[in-house]
């Protein structure tokens, strides 16, 4: 009996040490699931050229900000992948070609993503864009000559896959202020 219970205090030490020490430092802050992340493509991805499997470079884009401080910083890097890829076929059948953002890397955590959705920055053809892509669907901006091709610099926006913990980056809007507070005091 005495045993048991010696047994069962030291699993109990041993469950609320590891607790503890999964629990994140105060100075960390919660990132929540389903954060927003906005992803640059690195390299131009064609449903052609590209394999499923096929890995990609993808970039922060934009500062990702949680209560006022940064904790995923523009131009952290990660891994992209080619999901789904298929040529244009036979009979007008457009190329096909499914991405996914899969991580970037904040410091030494690998900050799992999910959910990218594409979107693209060009030249004002909205009434064909709009027309096609009720037929075509999403992708129909980048369909060229029966490929689909999405250019180097695409921005998306991907998600994060679970809750992190992450160290503050930085509090931009209080660095804002005290720069802008050192320009007033030069003039």
């Amino acid at each position: 009996m005495l045993a048991r219970a010696l047994a069962a205090s030291a699993l109990l030490a041993a469950f609320s040490g590891l607790a503890a020490a999964q629990s994140p430092p105060d100075s960390h802050v919660v990132v929540p699931a389903l954060t927003q992340v906005p992803i640059s493509i690195e390299e131009e991805i064609a449903s052609n050229r590209h394999k499923p499997g096929h890995r990609f470079r993808i970039v922060v884009a934009e500062h990702v900000i949680v209560n006022d401080v940064v904790v995923i910083p523009a131009g952290s890097e990660g891994e992209g992948e080619v999901i789904h890829a298929a040529k244009s076929g036979a009979g007008g059948k457009a190329g096909e070609l499914i991405l996914a953002a899969r991580y970037v890397r904040v410091g030494d955590v690998e900050v799992r993503l999910r959910s990218f959705a594409l979107g693209a920055i060009g030249k004002d053809r909205s009434g064909n864009a709009l027309a096609t892509s009720f037929v075509a669907g999403p992708f129909a901006m980048f369909v060229k000559g029966g490929a689909i091709v999405v250019p180097a610099q695409t921005v998306g926006i991907a998600k994060t896959a679970l809750e992190f913990h992450l160290p503050p980056v930085a509090s931009p809007p209080a660095e804002a202020q005290d720069v802008n507070k050192g320009e007033e005091n030069e003039s």
